[in-house]
């Protein structure tokens, strides 16, 4: 099952404990938990075919909130040439994708999905000094996760100490581990895998 936005739903992603029944397909199956998503018609339990094929759309119901605002700009800067009504119907649509087709994330706090290049970026997992040296050309994990931090929490972070002290070791491979952490890095890519860009926060 593959997401657009959400790259590993299987080791991240919030599902119910035991089979459910999906409210859009009514099949008992594994299923992703309906508490996290938002919006004013909650639901129980979404299969992931149900969730894939948009079936969100047809009540208020969202996994998360896209940076529209920050879309439109670069959606602008890309094609100058389009009207500002055009632009906003793109970004419309592509936020639509992302909060209506995507898995929810697992978050201590509330914040906008990043976007890169004219698209929202795809969620590869929680920051560790590990995964930071890994995704680094030249194995420079600081460097890396300095150059990525997004502007919403750029002026917030001290990023000596964020290393130093906030950002674990080891991988975090599990949702599970992922909940027993104080801050928590949030770590995506963009669509054209040239950008990493990360968001974090604090229990």
């Amino acid at each position: 099952m593959q997401f657009r936005y959400f790259q590993f739903p299987e080791k991240f992603a919030i599902w119910t404990d035991s089979p459910a029944s999906c409210d859009f397909c009514g099949e008992a199956k594994r299923c992703f938990d309906g508490a996290p998503f938002l919006g004013s018609e909650p639901i129980t339990a979404i299969c992931g075919e149900c969730l894939l094929a948009g079936k969100l759309r047809d009540r208020d119901t969202y996994a998360c909130e896209g940076d529209i605002v920050e879309l439109q700009q670069q959606l602008q800067a890309l094609k100058p040439e389009k009207s500002a009504k055009t632009v906003s119907r793109k970004a419309g649509e592509v936020t639509d994708d992302l909060e209506r087709t995507t898995p929810p994330i697992f978050t201590h706090q509330t914040w906008y999905w990043p976007c890169d290049g004219g698209d929202y970026c795809t969620f590869i997992g929680y920051g560790s000094k590990a995964l930071y040296n890994h995704l680094a050309p030249d194995g420079d994990g600081i460097d890396l996760f300095l150059n990525s931090l997004y502007y919403t929490v750029e002026d917030l972070s001290d990023v000596d100490e964020l290393w130093e002290e906030s950002l674990p070791e080891l991988p975090v491979t599990t949702l599970a581990a992922a909940k027993q952490l104080v801050t928590l890095f949030y770590v995506f890519v963009s669509q054209k895998k040239d950008k990493v860009v990360t968001l974090w926060d604090r229990r």
